[in-house]
């Protein structure tokens, strides 16, 4: 082989190897960011357990407010705040899986039960609240996730 032969076989390969490099970078980047997405949803799920976030949970859960005005009327302070605690927890995860930073299917298979649970709860609070203060934004990413959750559970249903 000639100097001019390797020359040219370098100057071919040089631009190969560096779109493969990039090719690579780009497979790299993408995984760097679902790991990153996962890590930040782990995160916030380590709250879940913790005592404090189940004695505010099971609170929640064990509550008897089907309307809103009886909630109005006979909630204790402590049910006020477990409200807010385990709504803002659930609408965390609906704002990171409706910017797309939290997938569905990650979300089921960590929360799907007590997410829907959970939304059968409050929702009737929470539409109150919302008629009564002009906030229709309130808890809108707790109830998307729940809602897409129901969604996305029926059609898996469908496919047994």
């Amino acid at each position: 082989m000639t100097f001019d032969t390797i020359h040219q076989t370098l100057g071919i390969a040089a631009p190969l190897v560096a779109i493969v490099g990039v090719i690579i970078a780009l497979f790299q980047l993408h995984a760097q960011n679902r790991l990153r997405q996962m890590d930040t949803v782990m995160r916030m799920y380590v709250t879940f357990g913790q005592e404090s976030f189940l004695h505010h949970f099971d609170r929640v859960m064990n509550c008897n407010y089907d309307e809103y005005e009886t909630f109005k009327k006979k909630a204790s302070e402590n049910d006020n705040v477990s409200l807010m605690v385990v709504s803002v927890f659930f609408e965390n995860m609906g704002l990171l899986y409706k910017r797309k930073l939290a997938s569905l299917e990650l979300l089921d298979d960590l929360l799907s039960g007590p997410i829907i649970a959970a939304w059968r709860k409050v929702k009737p609070i929470w539409v109150g609240r919302r008629a009564e203060y002009s906030q229709p934004q309130w808890a809108e990413w707790f109830e998307l996730l729940n809602d897409d959750m129901v969604e996305r559970l029926a059609r898996l249903e469908q496919k047994k």
